[in-house]
Parts: C-alpha cells; sequence; structure tokens
C-alpha cells in the first residue's frame, strides 16, 4: 500500500512540475521571458506562486528545465554506458530522447526559444557542458591524441550537429527517420577525421 500511495505522490508531483513548465513556456513565448512573473506562472498553472517556487527557484530554472532534463539524461547515458563510443552513447541517447518527446512541450518550448533567442543560447550551452563529458569517448574514437587540434574541430562539428539535430527534430515532433541518417552522419565525421 506504501508504494502504490508514494507512486501516486510522485506522479502528483510530476504532473504539478509539468505543468508549471508547460504554463512558462507558454508565457515565455506569449509575453517574453522578462514579461512573466512567478505569479503569472503559478496563476496560469493553477498552482501558489510558492509551489511554483518549490519546483523551480527561478525563472531560468523553469525556462532551461527542459534541456536540463535533456542533458541530464545525456550525462546518465554517458556513465551508465562507459564501454561504448561516443557515437553509440549519442545513438541511445538520442533514441531515448526520441521515444519520451512530448510533442506539444517541444511545441511550446521552439515557441519560447523563438521568443526569446538568449534562451535557446543558454540551453544550448547546457547541453554543451553535458556534452562536454563525452569528449574522452570522442578521442578514443577518432583514435587522436587529446591534444590534437582536429580534435576541438571535431568535437565543435559533431556538437553543433548534435544540437541542429535535436532542434530539427523538437520543431518536427519527431525524427521521422532521420535518426539512422544522423548516425551515419556522425560515424562518417568522425571516420574522416581518423588517421590513415
Amino acid at each position: 500500500m506504501e508504494t502504490a500511495t508514494l507512486s501516486l505522490r510522485e506522479r502528483s508531483k510530476a504532473k504539478r512540475r509539468n505543468a508549471i513548465q508547460r504554463a512558462a513556456m507558454r508565457l515565455f513565448a506569449e509575453r517574453g521571458y522578462e514579461g512573466t512573473t512567478i505569479a503569472d506562472i503559478g496563476e496560469a498553472a493553477e498552482v501558489a506562486p510558492r509551489t511554483v517556487s518549490m519546483y523551480f527557484p527561478n525563472k531560468i530554472d523553469i525556462a532551461m528545465s527542459t534541456s536540463n532534463d535533456m542533458s541530464a539524461r545525456l550525462t546518465a547515458t554517458f556513465r551508465a554506458n562507459p564501454e561504448l563510443c561516443f557515437v553509440d552513447i549519442i545513438e541511445v541517447w538520442l533514441a531515448g530522447e526520441a521515444e519520451s518527446l512530448e510533442v506539444d512541450l517541444a511545441a511550446s518550448m521552439i515557441a519560447m526559444f523563438e521568443t526569446n533567442p538568449a534562451l535557446r543560447a543558454v540551453s544550448t550551452s547546457h547541453v554543451m557542458e553535458a556534452a562536454g563529458l563525452t569528449r574522452p569517448a570522442l578521442v578514443a574514437q577518432l583514435g587522436l591524441a587529446a591534444d590534437n587540434p582536429l580534435v576541438a574541430i571535431v568535437y565543435a562539428a559533431v556538437s553543433a550537429a548534435i544540437i541542429e539535430y535535436i532542434a530539427a527534430v523538437l520543431a518536427s515532433g519527431g525524427a521521422r527517420g532521420t535518426h539512422d541518417q544522423f548516425i551515419r552522419y556522425l560515424r562518417a565525421l568522425i571516420g574522416a577525421a581518423r588517421p590513415d
């Protein structure tokens, strides 16, 4: 009985957190980030402002919550699969992201970023920071010394490609058959930089 109650409580908390995220992103898209208050978010999510603050200490935490969740899942995927090469880690992570994609939440996030480009830049930097943990796996897959200048070039190219792929998937509401093609692209990009 206690497990069922705990499960219900956790589901309730997740629903409340999700409602706050959705309300905030919608308001950020409609009114702009600066034009939205915690009280506005609470009203739109039908919770008290204090409840909003219990889930998210400030507005930037709400705005970045989805990308921070993605970054946390990338970190977890990397830590759970240390034996995998870089592209395989990215493939497992992206497949998980596609499975858990909430189309309407993604649409809200895209709208928020269109209205508030600075938020997209912050989001991108958060994902890039998490991707930095995978750099040793990339170096190993490249077969180059970590200080080889080509490592930085490939890392930048791969990172930019991943960010654009995620944005395209979010904007279209799903991978629509591009996942395998994108993974082949990453493998080719890394393969082209490997020493002969």
